[in-house]
């Protein structure tokens, strides 16, 4: 049986999200292997290989991966290994996370209120104003936004089933976030998917970080939301919906933004004598 295959029916049996299905797909494509080929040794010398090419971080995600099907594997008696020994580690360096201050987001949507054109439903600026409002207040990513319905939304919470986990969310959005939604078209059911493509979006909001002098994509908004949720007392991985108990903390809190609420250490001039 096809190691492709194979993926496609764990996912099935497991009511893996669509999100989690398509990476074993991808990643299943590199490799044309039988389910029997799943053995340690093959799977340490493709994460040796694939670190020439790959990012660290992505052959770290595919270790994960290629070890949760050699279990699946292992258990339907698919895979006969007699290895008893670990799979190879892949070491990937944390990068620091970067995310917009409350400035650059004020400046960024006092450019979305300039930007011209628009979709065929709604005008730029007004359309993305209220994304950037919505999408830092709630943390919601971009997928679970362009699926957000009205009537998901009940008062100041919002609750919907997230893409990526398949696990129910509630979220709260802060006045401005609900006075945006409330000045856009109603077009069907959809907040912002039935005013805008996923693919129109993402370009508009490219040009949007550019006309604005800045840099980055729309995932920093996710992380100002988990960075100022952490300064806020709240817990960033709860906010953001985490199933992993302190992810948001390692890769989405700004430790800079964190850090300006705190005092320096007194200088040592002060202890000096003239």
């Amino acid at each position: 049986m096809l190691l492709y295959h194979f993926a496609i029916d764990y996912a099935m049996k497991s009511g893996a999200s669509a999100g989690y299905a398509e990476q074993l797909r991808v990643l299943c494509k590199r490799l044309p292997w039988q389910v029997s080929e799943l053995t340690v040794a093959n799977i340490d010398g493709y994460l040796t290989q694939a670190l020439h090419s790959l990012a660290p971080q992505t052959v770290q995600n595919h270790r994960r991966m290629l070890i949760t099907l050699r279990r699946a594997a292992l258990r339907g008696n698919l895979l006969v290994d007699d290895c008893t020994g670990e799979v190879r580690r892949v070491k990937c360096p944390r990068p620091l996370p970067r995310a917009w201050s409350h400035e650059e987001i004020r400046r960024l949507i006092q450019a979305a209120g300039e930007m011209p054109g628009g979709t065929q439903k709604c005008r730029w600026k007004i359309l993305l104003p209220a994304w950037i409002l919505v999408a830092y207040s709630s943390g919601l990513r971009l997928g679970d936004m362009l699926t957000l319905r009205h009537d998901s939304i009940r008062g100041a919470k919002v609750a919907l089933v997230m893409a990526k986990t398949g696990r129910p969310h509630v979220v709260m959005l802060d006045g401005a976030a609900l006075q945006a939604i409330a000045s856009l078209p109603i077009s069907g059911p959809l907040v912002f998917g039935g005013l805008v493509g996923r693919c129109v979006l993402i370009r508009a909001f490219r040009r949007l970080v550019k006309r604005a002098g800045m840099a980055g994509s729309g995932r920093l908004l996710r992380r100002s939301s988990a960075t100022y949720a952490a300064i806020a007392g709240m817990n960033p991985s709860d906010h953001l919906g985490h199933m992993t108990p302190g992810l948001a903390q390692r890769c989405y809190v700004d430790p800079v933004l964190v850090a300006e609420l705190k005092n320096p250490v007194p200088s040592v001039a002060l202890a000096v004598d003239p």
